[in-house]
């Protein structure tokens, strides 16, 4: 009896582990994702913060968070420093989540949040304002580059994808501009963001000026402001960023990075504003990405 027990035991192991090892799930095992600090002191790109890879152990994107957040009573909180510097993010025991706090001036505050959940990493940039004058016309740019994704990471647009009306558009067939190209650079495709008003000036695009500088702004308009880079080979795993309110979204391949830029509202005194972003790690088509992106933001 017993010897029997046994043997039907072990067939139905052997069965559950056939079925495990032929599954999808177990060719292509997913990991957690954790955030990391850079190693040492640096004086440019002092907000890195590494999102490590639940695809690939060890592999990690950064995000330069943020690499510039100016406005009118709100001076630059810039990912420069005039001196080295280590990391000022502080993590959470499990390197799960973690801020970065800054007074940009007497009374202002600046925070970078971010927290890990599940397949993607939520952001959050807020400006508490307990001065007695008022922060307005507030701009920011947000870099996030595949740094040592190598399989993500590559200097053209082939890769790249932004959704124009609703719809997938890849960067570079599906967009459009007039203009003449810049001398000496990889052109760099920005796309201003439905609903956005109209602004070619520096202060209003960084730095896509309309007549210096490798950035252009194509005729087409995001929507919504999603910005993703499929895997080389394989258009079934996907690395995208979005945030909510943008001001634009755009690509620059001699980096290489890729940006959806937040806009936050006017802040008046003793209010905190604050606008909401993610990283996605995303396995299955553009248009599932899609979906789960407007779900998880709330579009």
């Amino acid at each position: 009896m017993r010897s029997t027990i046994s043997v039907l035991l072990r067939s139905v192991f052997f069965c559950l582990l056939c079925g495990y090892c032929s599954s999808p799930a177990a060719a292509s095992p997913v990991g957690a994702i954790r955030l990391g600090a850079y190693e040492g002191t640096r004086t440019d790109a002092t907000h890195l913060i590494r999102i490590y890879s639940p695809w690939y152990p060890g592999q990690y994107l950064s995000i330069n968070f943020p690499e510039h957040c100016w406005g009118k009573g709100l001076p630059n909180v810039t990912h420069m420093s005039q001196t080295p510097i280590t990391t000022p993010w502080r993590y959470n025991a499990d390197s799960t989540e973690a801020v970065f706090e800054l007074q940009a001036r007497p009374g202002v505050i600046y925070r970078s949040r971010a927290r890990v959940d599940s397949m993607a990493v939520r952001l959050s940039l807020e400006i508490e304002n307990k001065s007695d004058s008022a922060i307005t016309d507030v701009r920011t740019l947000i870099c996030l580059r595949p740094d040592q994704m190598a399989s993500f990471k590559e200097h053209s647009y082939d890769m790249t994808w932004v959704f124009v009306g609703g719809r997938p558009a890849h960067m570079d067939t599906d967009t459009h501009y007039d203009g003449p190209l810049p001398e000496g650079h990889a052109p760099s495709w920005a796309l201003r963001v439905a609903g956005v008003p109209d602004s070619l000036d520096f202060s209003g695009l960084s730095w896509f000026t309309p007549g210096g500088g490798p950035g252009r702004i194509v005729q087409e308009r995001a929507q919504p402001p999603l910005i993703a880079l499929h895997e080389r080979g394989n258009e079934k795993r996907w690395l995208a960023t979005i945030w909510q309110p943008a001001k634009l979204v755009f690509s620059n391949p001699s980096i290489p990075c890729i940006h959806s830029d937040p806009l936050p509202p006017d802040c008046p005194p003793g209010q905190t504003v604050r606008v909401k972003g993610m990283v996605l790690f995303h396995d299955g088509d553009i248009e599932s990405l899609l979906v789960r992106a407007r779900k998880e933001m709330g579009l």
